[in-house]
């Protein structure tokens, strides 16, 4: 324990011997806490000590023991530190999985938190302060998250007064070589990753993570991103770059519920060039400061100005729908190796895979996109 403490061989990444157990044999499961095509999250009680824990089960279809072992040292050798999830030395394989135990967090995540209009400001800034401790401790070991999101997020106070970082999967060596990274959410993504094409290696930095942090730091205070992609072939983010370049003295629609204190902030997080992009330590010069101007903030929607017309609403979510539609077919022919992976995963659960996923997220869309034509016209008549 005092050596992880330390931080004492935090590169030193060693092939851990596993056993194999039968997680029934010495577990109660208790609940599925979540469940995706890389990982099963399960609330468990272990029988011995009676000790409520959570099982990370990650499928061996999708990673190899090489990758896990990465996740587990560091997700363990992190966890000492206050605003980091605590990870037991607890680690092992079953017939599909490899899975080690990690601390129960009551609240869920971030992301079931963050409601439409975002957080009340004091709770942002208690989750800017507790993030960028947790970030700043990985950084002080040349460590990038690589994956800083909503989601990696987990509240354990409903005020926000303790709020922990996890999810170590894509964690590298500051300096090391990646492709961009499939599970990340594109608004999160910084533009020197997103202007990469497709299997394009890049040098991991810590300023990628700074980025990532400016984004959340917005979703919580808005409860929506500031835009779909951080690329010039987004109308929001050219809007952005324009401002921050000084090309003009217009605020961004989207930014203009914010004092000039808390922009100064998204300015140097967001930079576009992450060598002049604020280190993570930056943010607590801020934490004194209004972040949400209210008399602005008043006028003006998280998302968009107040009394915008439901017909730019539904274009705006419309160009959404056909973004994430033309992903989906521009990954296609990278996928398929891994979605025939996945297919004899699920197949070995007994689950058929033969429905046209595209096609029903296509028509949760269309049917979401009805749904606002036939609502907001009844909101505005009331």
């Amino acid at each position: 324990m005092r050596n992880r403490e330390k931080g004492f061989g935090i590169h030193n990444i060693q092939k851990k011997k596993l056993d194999d157990i039968d997680i029934s044999s010495e577990y109660d499961i208790q609940n599925i806490l979540a469940e995706g095509s890389y990982a099963r999250i399960l609330l468990v009680r272990h029988r011995r000590t009676n000790t409520k824990v959570v099982l990370k089960a990650i499928h061996m279809e999708i990673t190899n023991e090489t990758e896990f072992n990465r996740e587990y040292h560091y997700s363990y050798y992190l966890s000492p530190h206050p605003n980091v999830l605590s990870v037991y030395p607890v680690a092992f394989t079953t017939q599909n999985c490899f899975v080690f135990a990690q601390e129960y967090a009551p609240l869920g995540d971030l992301s079931g938190s963050v409601r439409a209009g975002g957080l009340p400001e004091l709770q942002c800034k208690r989750i800017a302060e507790q993030l960028s401790s947790a970030v700043g401790f990985l950084h002080s070991l040349k460590l990038v998250h690589r994956d800083l999101k909503l989601e990696n997020i987990l509240v354990f106070a409903a005020d926000m007064s303790v709020v922990k970082l996890c999810d170590f999967g894509a964690t590298v060596r500051e300096g090391s070589l990646v492709t961009k990274h499939r599970c990340t959410w594109q608004p999160f993504l910084p533009p020197e990753i997103c202007e990469l094409v497709s299997n394009e290696r890049y040098e991991c930095k810590l300023t990628s993570d700074c980025w990532q942090i400016g984004i959340i730091l917005y979703f919580c205070l808005t409860g929506c991103s500031p835009w779909q992609s951080a690329d010039i072939s987004d109308g929001a983010y050219c809007n952005f770059m324009r401002w921050q370049k000084r090309k003009t003295t217009k605020v961004p629609v989207q930014f203009r519920g914010f004092t000039s204190r808390f922009l100064r902030l998204l300015r140097r997080l967001l930079e576009r060039k992450p060598e002049k992009r604020a280190s993570v330590t930056e943010i607590n010069k801020y934490l004194k400061d209004v972040w949400m101007d209210r008399k602005t903030s008043a006028r003006t929607s998280s998302c968009g100005p107040v009394g915008a017309s439901s017909s730019a609403i539904n274009i705006s979510r419309r160009e959404s729908l056909n973004m994430y539609l033309n992903q989906l077919d521009d990954k296609t022919h990278l996928v398929d190796e891994s979605k025939n992976r996945l297919k004899k995963l699920l197949n070995g659960y007994g689950l058929e895979t033969s429905i046209d996923q595209k096609a029903i997220s296509k028509r949760v869309w269309e049917w979401l996109l009805q749904c606002d034509h036939q609502a907001i016209p009844k909101f505005e008549n009331v």
